[in-house]
């Protein structure tokens, strides 16, 4: 696995954060620490890059979920369960945007219903310019 991190210039800071590999067990939680740097620098916001994420476990999707707790402002204290209401609203996804998920990648986070919470873009450009 490999993490790529720029940040873009929108109305307010944007970090794109581009997952190389497979996202699974092995390394769900540095992706997760690595967003939690991101959160504690000026960026707010967050585009995951999945261009070139190969497959994605559904350990790969609680580390999406955490990322996106994370970056609503949650306390890391809180886990999914002891609000499930709070993780299951546009407001725990609002500062997360998915880029580009190939194939596979895509499929897994439909069945999982992820799509369904996520804003998922085909390019750049076009998720930079939903925040």
């Amino acid at each position: 696995m490999e993490i790529s991190v720029s940040i873009e210039q929108g109305k307010e800071p944007i970090a794109v954060m581009k997952l190389k590999g497979s996202v699974n067990a092995s390394n769900f939680m540095e992706i997760v620490d690595r967003a939690r740097e991101i959160y504690g620098h000026p960026a707010r916001n967050l585009i995951l890059d999945l261009s070139e994420v190969s497959d994605i476990s559904s350990t790969g999707q609680v580390a999406i979920h955490k990322i996106a707790l994370l970056f609503s402002g949650v306390p890391h204290s809180i886990e999914a369960d002891e609000n499930p209401d709070f993780t299951h609203s546009a407001e725990a996804r609002k500062h997360v945007r998915l880029l580009n998920p190939q194939p596979a990648v895509d499929e897994a986070l439909n069945k999982a219903g992820m799509k369904l919470f996520f804003k998922v873009f085909p390019d750049l450009e076009s998720a930079l310019r939903s925040f």
